[in-house]
């Protein structure tokens, strides 16, 4: 028999795929890493030689996609569960980003992506905010490529006070950046490389144009956290950095929360795509998630789950509370009206167009993967229907608001299985638990050392922090020219 043939069926198909939409009993048959072709039945593939996957009567879909997690603090569980924006990035993202090592880095990274894996989430956008030396790049990819997840690694320009300090200034680190895509990265690699721009308003304007010039040279996705702190001159900036020609087509905005219409419309004109955090964005203060007004600008969304410091690590979760946050606000506005609504606007296959298509679309990708279409990459999962006492009735609705990690039975990324029958493959996990705690048990020994900041101190930093962006968004016209 044949391994490099796979036929998936015996399951409900949601293909994502305009054309060929559902197929209630159909079957998918992968050939390599790709998809070859999707039928009604698997009487179509009669004959061929393959291995065959039963869904045992669940959902065949697309892959889903998380367009921003942070693998590097994957085990921080839970540690900013009652923290707003400015309390976790002084009490945990500076702090406890400043003692981790390399070695906790290809722990954690190791981790996140396995975690993600688990829920049937098969591409990530790894935000690596915490390259503290040349070595944690290295790291991060290594445990990436040992997952089998398909994704973008984006470089982070964060800087810590990490010791020793490997980089002494903002140029050496833009050129490590360059040596670890020439050493680490291959145009048919499955992780490919991007990079994370630090926090606007937090450099010189000039570290940050060269961020996005030296993004441009390489040939790499480029990402921010952009307008994540409503009403907050931090993190904002896109009116000074399109006056100066730097940002350029398909760069991806995470959070979004604190736009104003003209800059949801310097996305829209610079071809910007957008990443959606539901859960980190409600809890810690950042604004309502901006799925309507990306809507509006004609932007499609994508989820992201962000951190495990705070929530779940499963795009599902992110999916139900993002779709039901934003039809609560469109109720609201009818019944300010003083009726009630009649119909529901946003559907379940919004949300998940947005987890698969838009997700592949925000990391480059939509012409590889977010569709079950022939001569796709063959990255497929199925959820399970073994927990349930009856079938669903509109498997498109179970998918968004009724399944966790714990449904997802089987995933498959670039034709390789990495869960079946709801176990991971491939991964001696009692080793990977045991390197996980290890680094979680040395971090918090070294974070013991460092102080915590209490509210008086936490605003004073956040205070520090606005006056920083206002001096370096005007750095943008202080020659008086633009571009």
């Amino acid at each position: 028999m044949s391994t490099n043939r796979k036929i998936i069926t015996n399951g409900y198909i949601i293909t994502m795929d305009d054309n060929l939409g559902d197929l209630p009993n159909g079957a998918v048959l992968i050939e390599g890493n790709k998809i070859v072709a999707v039928a009604e039945s698997a009487e179509d593939f009669t004959g061929i030689e393959a291995e065959v996957i039963d869904a045992e009567g669940g959902i065949i879909l697309p892959g889903i996609v998380d367009s921003h997690r942070h693998t590097w603090m994957s085990l921080l569980r839970a540690i900013s569960a009652d923290m707003s924006l400015p309390e976790f990035l002084v009490n945990t993202f500076y702090r406890i980003g400043s003692v981790v090592t390399a070695e906790d880095m290809g722990a954690a990274t190791l981790v996140g992506s396995l975690e993600a894996i688990d829920s049937g989430v098969t591409t990530i956008m790894d935000c690596c905010d915490c390259v503290n030396t040349p070595d944690h790049g290295i790291a991060a990819v290594e445990s990436l490529r040992q997952t089998g997840i398909r994704g973008v690694y984006a470089y982070g320009m964060q800087h810590y006070d990490f010791q020793p300090r490997a980089f002494h200034e903002h140029s050496e680190r833009l050129r490590d950046a360059e040596r670890l895509l020439k050493d680490q990265f291959s145009s048919d690699s499955l992780v490919k490389m991007g990079i994370l721009m630090s926090d606007y308003g937090t450099l010189p304007f000039e570290h940050s144009a060269a961020e996005f010039n030296k993004g441009a040279d390489m040939g790499v996705l480029m990402c921010s956290h952009t307008g994540a702190a409503t009403s907050s001159l931090l993190l904002k900036g896109l009116r000074e950095f399109k006056d100066h020609n730097l940002i350029r087509p398909n760069h991806l905005h995470i959070h979004c929360n604190g736009f104003t219409d003209p800059e949801w419309e310097i996305v829209k004109e610079t071809g910007g795509k957008v990443s959606i955090s539901p859960e980190t964005e409600m809890q810690m203060g950042m604004g309502h998630p901006p799925f309507r007004k990306s809507l509006e600008h004609g932007i499609m969304p994508s989820f992201s789950t962000d951190i495990v410091c705070v929530g779940s690590g499963d795009l599902f979760s992110q999916m139900r509370l993002g779709l039901q946050f934003q039809r609560t606000i469109d109720n609201d506005k009818v019944h300010a009206n003083g009726t009630m609504p009649m119909t529901i606007d946003l559907s379940v296959r919004d949300a998940l167009r947005w987890a698969t298509q838009g997700g592949a679309e925000a990391l480059g990708l939509g012409d590889e993967i977010g569709s079950l279409t022939p001569g796709k990459k063959a990255d497929v999962i199925i959820v399970s229907a073994k927990r349930s006492f009856v079938p669903s009735s509109y498997p498109a609705g179970t998918v968004v608001l009724q399944t966790t990690a714990a449904d997802v039975d089987t995933v498959i990324i670039d034709g390789e299985i990495k869960k079946r029958h709801g176990e991971l493959v491939g991964q001696d996990l009692f080793l990977v638990r045991a390197r996980a705690t290890q680094a979680l048990e040395r971090m918090r020994k070294a974070a013991e050392k460092l102080p915590l900041a209490d509210a008086a101190g936490i605003k004073q930093w956040w205070t520090i922090g606005e006056r920083m962006a206002t001096k370096s968004f005007g750095e943008a016209y202080k020659t008086g020219l633009m571009v």
